[in-house]
């Protein structure tokens, strides 16, 4: 049974890389015909020190978590990788704390994936930095694979 949750991780491992590969990044200012970046003005520094901050910094400064896309971004693959080294060891070992900390490592590596899509979701909405842009099919696919990814570790570990 260790060999069908290591199968269905690397289906939606590969899904999540296909749905990363066919993701459009959409850029703040820039339309689909006009290749040129708009010019934004930037806004007043509120703080002496902020004065001589580039634009870039102050929207990640404006955000309310600053720089959650861009951890989420690292996060939610780094830890999928991470879990299926885990997965994979318990599945040549049958040594359950393997399956443990794999079981975790799944549960951390969803709620980096959640949060990066809201995070992505509301830059989008609001036409800020470049977000990425994820077609709907492929992410339910990617959603619904660690979903079952998840519930199989966990019937397999705390039986």
């Amino acid at each position: 049974m260790a060999i069908v949750g290591l199968a269905l991780w690397a289906f939606t491992v590969a899904v999540g890389v296909y749905l990363l590969a066919g993701s459009t990044r959409v850029q703040a200012g820039v339309s689909e015909e006009q290749p040129e970046p708009a010019t934004v003005p930037a806004a007043p520094a509120s703080r002496e020190k902020d004065r001589f901050d580039p634009m870039s910094l102050r929207e990640a400064k404006a955000e309310p978590v600053p720089g959650l896309r861009a951890l989420g971004e690292f996060a939610h693959p780094a830890l999928a990788i991470i879990g299926f080294g885990f997965w994979l060891m318990f599945t040549f070992v049958h040594d359950e704390i393997f399956g443990a900390i794999a079981l975790g490592v799944v549960a951390g590596t969803i709620v980096a994936g959640v949060a990066w899509a809201l995070a992505n979701g509301k830059a989008v909405k609001q036409e800020k930095g470049d977000a990425l842009v994820f077609r709907g099919k492929v992410l339910l696919f990617h959603v619904a694979g660690a979903a079952l990814t998840l519930i199989l570790a966990a019937v397999l570990i705390l039986k």
